[in-house]
């Protein structure tokens, strides 16, 4: 029969009770007591310091040993081992072992050692739940690694750690908790490991085992001399996982290292991180991201995943500050990621998200970066922001891997680049896909995207989308996709460069930068308007307007342009206005439309023209004109002016006159095809001339009369 034994009143005077001989038994202690405890073989012996006793042990022994299944050990007051003992331990291997610091309305409850672990379970055999509503506190007085949790033996059974909203868990010069493998770790309290020397201490260490599940509660703070949370697997060979959940208000954070820092060398290494509150990395002496997984990841964000700060002593080699560094995998972000640098910190960089592999450190390659190890794809979400402060927002770094990287950022999300050096999205080697219809912002350096080599496919889409800098196809095979969609409009100022293709599929696009792409443009639909003022809007590719498109505008296209059946050139934009073109083809059935002023100052009207810089063919195109006044008799606009001597191919469908009307009535124009818009002469320019009232009065005849009449009429071109 297990008999209990109560310290405290006059049992606790007897000798017997102070002799420092472990009882193995179930024990209740309510005042003061220096003898160490065992809670037996026998199952289910329970072991209580009440609310105002204490458990003192000095020099080595255990101050509870665990030997007997399905144990309770309950402190209300405190459990102190002030010499080199631990509080709590097992060495037996025991199942079904609770362990209570305090309770919900007792959170006073205290478990300190002086140099040792507070609970230690030192059998891959075992199982354990603890939970800590008070104080528990490694001094670690040797700096020998002592923790407040030790369940890294664990490999088999069930270890739980439920540390509530009053919990502190504390180590000095150590790591506050290391769970088993396939441990818990619930949070609403503090867990926290501090250092006044420097050491790899970390709040949470899974070391290298598996199947961790980590949750930090509303109120809950993990909080690491260096990491907030650390481990990862042991090499390429072997199978990790691990999940962290960090809910509202929840902080997890590195103070000298990454909030959250998972190694891994592989596709073998997956870690899944939910945020909904703020990890935090800063980099005092080294490394400081956010999350660090050399793996992949699976990251959703809703709140702050931030960088603070990152060291590099090697002057010219700066650190990488990042909010996320990954291995590839899943990135859904609605929060904040963001890579910062420190005010005065000249030899660092920040940027937002990395997708790469691990360092070289030895051999020819040493100093460069491994591949990413699985497909990735980045999704910024309504709300969300992706920044680097003084480098790229998101960057793909290391060789090419053979696996393809997306990314997606929605209406409503920013995507942020810093620093005068790289594009705010900036990819490797990787075929990549980038699709935007919110903001990216490359103003600081110029530069939007730079999509690297490989074959790479960007999409711009919907009437939300904004790109502030340039875009390059990088050196690789690139396309860029304009899908605007119907009623939306694109405004892009920046220059566009090294694309293969340029496709206009919807919408309105605007172009006002000189681009440098050689790379074809086809419009595929909606409509494409050049508004640049130097260079070329288009590169020097060909341009094509198919079935049912437009282009237009008042800048230049250096490339030949070809209009199908079907397809519209419109020049101007949003009026009359001038477009000049390298050679132009108006296809059958093709459509050039043109804006005419008559009324405009000065008796030659004022219209929209285009402007050829090469060989002009209209092969029977329709010319259609919306007059924006009526004109009056013997008004002349110039409406196609070809540079040198070669003559216009082909004629309008209309052939030399084409009517038009304003304000219910309807007004003829003669076509001519030879006029010269600068001498008055002969030439091969097209010329419009409103034909008198009445609208049948021909107004040529034959052979040298007709000749005549064009020298007359040819006037110097206006608009």
């Amino acid at each position: 029969m297990q008999k209990a034994l109560t310290f405290g009143g006059l049992l606790a005077t007897t000798s017997l009770l102070f002799s420092p001989v472990s009882q193995a038994t179930s024990f209740n202690i309510t005042g003061t007591s220096t003898s160490a405890q065992t809670l037996g073989s026998a199952s289910g012996q329970t072991g209580t310091v009440g609310s105002g006793g204490s458990l003192t042990v000095s020099s080595t022994p255990v101050a509870v040993s665990i030997t007997g299944n399905n144990a309770t050990l309950s402190n209300l007051g405190t459990i102190f081992q002030s010499g080199t003992g631990r509080a709590v331990r097992d060495n037996t291997g025991v199942t079904g072992l609770t362990v209570n610091n305090g309770s919900s309305n007792n959170s006073t409850a205290l478990m300190k050692t002086a140099d040792a672990d507070v609970i230690q379970m030192n059998k891959a055999v075992a199982s354990v739940t603890l939970n800590n509503y008070g104080t528990m506190t490694s001094l670690n007085a040797s700096a020998g690694g002592s923790q407040v949790v030790d369940f890294a033996a664990i490999t088999t059974g069930s270890n739980i750690i439920n540390n509530y909203s009053t919990g502190i868990m504390q180590a000095t010069e150590a790591d506050a908790v290391r769970p088993g493998v396939g441990g818990t770790v619930n949070n609403a309290g503090l867990m926290k490991s501090t250092t006044s020397t420097g050491s790899s201490s970390d709040g949470v260490d899974v070391q290298n085992n598996s199947g961790v599940q980590i949750t930090n509660d509303t109120s809950g703070t993990i909080e690491g001399a260096r990491h907030g949370i650390t481990g990862g697997a042991l090499d390429n060979t072997v199978t990790f996982t691990a999940s962290v959940t960090n809910n509202a208000g929840g902080i997890i954070k590195g103070d000298n290292g990454s909030g959250i820092n998972l190694d891994g060398f592989n596709a073998n290494q997956n870690v899944t991180v939910v945020n909904h509150g703020t990890i935090t990395g800063n980099g005092v002496t080294g490394d400081g991201d956010g999350i660090d997984v050399d793996g992949l990841v699976n990251v959703t964000n809703t709140g702050i995943i931030r960088s603070i700060n990152a060291y590099s002593s090697v002057v010219g080699s700066p650190a990488q500050s990042e909010g996320i560094s990954v291995g590839g995998g899943t990135i859904t972000n609605s929060g904040t990621i963001e890579g910062l640098v420190a005010a005065g910190n000249t030899n660092a960089v920040g940027r937002g998200i990395s997708l790469l592999g691990n360092d070289v450190t030895s051999g020819p390659l040493a100093g460069t970066r491994e591949a990413i190890y699985g497909d990735a794809t980045v999704t910024n979400q309504a709300g969300g922001l992706i920044r680097g402060d003084s480098d790229s927002g998101i960057a793909v770094n290391g060789p090419a891997s053979g696996h393809t990287v997306t990314i997606n950022n929605n209406a409503g999300a920013t995507i942020q680049g810093g620093g005068t050096a790289n594009a705010a999205i900036l990819t490797g080697a990787d075929n990549d896909t980038i699709t935007n219809a919110g903001i990216i912002n490359g103003s600081s350096s110029g530069k939007a995207i730079d999509l690297g080599g490989g074959t790479n496919t960007l999409n711009i889409q919907g009437g939300a989308a904004s790109v502030q800098g340039d875009m390059s196809g990088g050196t690789g095979t690139s396309t860029l996709n304009l899908n605007i969609g119907t009623g939306n409009s694109f405004a892009y100022n920046g220059a566009l460069s090294n694309f293969t293709t340029v496709q206009v599929n919807s919408g309105t696009t605007t172009l006002a930068g000189a681009s440098s792409y050689s790379g074809a443009t086809t419009i595929n639909g909606g409509t494409l308007l050049a508004a640049n003022t130097t260079g070329s809007a288009t590169g020097t590719g060909a341009v094509e307007v198919k079935s049912g498109a437009s282009l237009g505008g008042t800048g230049s296209i250096a490339g030949t342009v070809t209009v199908d059946q079907g397809g519209t050139l419109a020049t101007g934009i949003g009026g009359v206005g001038t477009l000049h073109t390298g050679n132009t083809t108006l296809g059958s059935n093709s459509t050039f439309a043109l804006d005419l002023d008559p009324k405009n100052a000065g008796g030659l009207g004022f219209n929209d023209m285009l402007s050829v810089g090469g060989a002009v063919s209209l092969a029977n195109a329709n010319l259609v004109l919306t007059l924006l006044s009526a004109p009056t008799a013997d008004q002349t606009f110039n409406i196609l002016l070809n540079d040198g001597s070669d003559a216009i191919s082909g004629l309008f469908s209309q052939g030399h006159t084409v009517a038009a009307s304003y304000g219910g009535r309807s007004y003829n124009f003669y076509v001519s095809y030879s006029s010269n818009a600068d001498s008055g002469s002969l030439g091969n320019d097209i010329q419009l001339k409103a034909i008198p009232e009445p609208a049948t009065v021909v107004w040529f005849g034959l052979g040298g009369v007709l000749l005549l009449l064009q020298r007359r009429f040819a006037v110097k071109a206006v608009g």
